[in-house]
């Protein structure tokens, strides 16, 4: 099991139900029957190959009747009735958007979202907050060499104020205590500095963007002198 479902394993509360949204092969919900989580378990995807592998997951699990498996897109199949937990992993941030732009009951405190965008997380960050989605906690996590970040989100919640470079990396102050952190901040500074480099800085649409990426770079590279408890980055 991956580090990142291990940790979305962490972050699920017992409660009413949790429908996991892309489900691929299943491994979460499965991994939730065999422990005895007592709510309703949901495993939905798109397609149904990925959706026949997550049932023959469960199959060889013996637990396939403790889930209920959804052929749909995103939470469109979903009864609200039946969960207060959804996650959503695994996909890019402006999927994810999509996915919750299209389920607006979820704009509710009821419910607990765990969302793991692969790319485009700062394209995620803008929506939630400018739609009173409150982030309540980041946490970082190693998959395949790579750094990504689990958002526990909440409608309605407080929610942070980020500055241009928190867009990329998430509120300092979730992510500041991680032993991933400075590794994490590196990685996003270097992305940063590297999508500058290739900006043709002709056009004022793109000027525009030069400006906001080196804002954010040097806000993560401030966050970065913190994080490493030096000047030297």
């Amino acid at each position: 099991m991956n580090q990142r479902i291990q940790t979305l394993l962490e972050l699920i509360e017992d409660g009413v139900g949790v429908i996991d949204v892309g489900t691929d092969h299943g491994y979460l919900p499965t991994t939730l029957a065999k422990r005895g989580y007592l709510g309703n378990l949901i495993a939905s995807d798109i397609k149904e190959g990925p959706l026949s592998a997550a049932k023959a997951t469960a199959a060889y699990e013996q637990v396939q009747h403790k889930i209920q498996f959804l052929l749909c897109d995103g939470l469109q199949g979903c009864d609200p009735r039946k969960i207060d937990t959804i996650v959503i992993a695994g996909m890019g941030g402006d999927t994810i958007c999509r996915i919750l732009d299209l389920a607006e009951w979820t704009m509710d405190p009821r419910y607990t979202m765990l969302l793991q965008p692969m790319t485009k997380a700062e394209v995620l960050r803008y929506w939630l907050t400018s739609n009173e989605y409150g982030i309540v906690e980041e946490r970082l996590v190693e998959d395949a060499g790579r750094c990504f970040s689990i958002l526990r989100v909440r409608f309605g919640s407080e929610c942070d104020c980020l500055n241009d470079g928190e867009m990329f990396t998430g509120a300092y102050h979730h992510i500041r205590r991680d032993p991933l952190c400075a590794r994490y901040l590196q990685d996003r500074a270097q992305r940063l500095g590297r999508a500058l480099s290739g900006l043709q800085t002709g056009g004022e649409g793109e000027s525009g963007k030069a400006k906001l990426l080196a804002t954010a770079k040097q806000q993560i590279e401030e966050m970065l002198r913190d994080a490493n408890g030096s000047g030297n980055i």
